[in-house]
């Protein structure tokens, strides 16, 4: 049986990306592209998952390569990690799509003995990939161009649903709430999101904590509003609910930055 990476790797190099149809909007989104893969490990096998990406640390550091890729990995628990890449272009990243394709482009700079370590890891992990979506930041829904991990290292998704037909009141409302938090200094950094491939109903924002402490407590969005005057906290009500009446869910999701298992040249 040929190696997986050894499979995989003309497929990926030489396959396109297949797109959903664009909302109307992601028409003004002028920031970094970026691809989030959510995945869901068995209990039993996180273990197996970290070491995989530890040998991918690996192979992208060795110094005798030249390597334009970076990535960054968050751990979700129970069982989930982000795998999160970065482009300035929507063709521009340094690694290929899906696990599989991530893996194997990194198979590509590994020495024989390490490709067939991460293959065998790779073959015997139990997981699902919940998420394979690109997106691309967009200003008016973000508060800070950019953020450093080593002083926000945890992360806190938020993934909405947009309301068919609501995509430019949906659009409007974001950013009236996103204006406010800049304009009283919410002092988290915010950065969101409008979906190109997946589900173009979905946009997403992610809030940066020092720690889930402070973020849960005085540094919550409820405790910041509750501390402004009372004319501001009824200002922000009303574009809250601005923006829920546009949508049709939201879910939350929390993680923390794994070092050793991100790779940032």
């Amino acid at each position: 049986m040929r190696p997986l990476f050894a499979v995989l790797l003309p497929l990926i190099l030489t396959a396109g990306c297949a797109t959903t149809s664009d909302a109307d909007f992601v028409a003004d989104a002028e920031g970094l592209f970026v691809r989030l893969l959510r995945i869901r490990t068995a209990p039993s096998h996180t273990t197996r998952f970290e070491a995989l990406m530890e040998r991918c640390v690996t192979a992208a550091a060795r110094g005798d390569l030249e390597f334009p890729g970076a990535w960054l990995c968050y751990r979700e628990p129970p069982g989930r990690y982000w795998v999160v890449t970065f482009a300035e272009t929507r063709d521009g990243f340094g690694l290929p799509p899906s696990l599989s394709g991530f893996l194997a482009g990194l198979g590509a700079l590994a020495t024989p003995d390490e490709r067939r370590e991460m293959s065998s890891l790779l073959d015997g992990l139990d997981h699902t990939t919940e998420w394979e979506v690109l997106m691309r930041q967009r200003k008016s829904w973000s508060t800070v161009p950019g953020i450093d991990t080593a002083l926000h290292p945890k992360a806190r998704l938020m993934q909405r649903s947009v309301r068919p037909g609501h995509e430019d009141a949906f659009t409007e409302a974001l950013t009236a709430r996103t204006a406010f938090l800049t304009e009283h200094d919410y002092p988290l950094p915010i950065e969101g999101f409008v979906t190109l491939e997946g589900d173009p109903t979905q946009a997403f924002q992610l809030v940066f904590p020092r720690d889930w402490v402070s973020f849960h407590g005085s540094e919550s969005f409820s405790a910041f509003v509750k501390a402004l005057p009372p004319a501001a906290q009824e200002d922000y009500a009303a574009r809250k609910k601005a923006l829920m009446e546009t949508m049709s869910r939201a879910e939350f999701h929390d993680a923390s930055i794994v070092a050793e298992l991100s790779f940032q040249p």
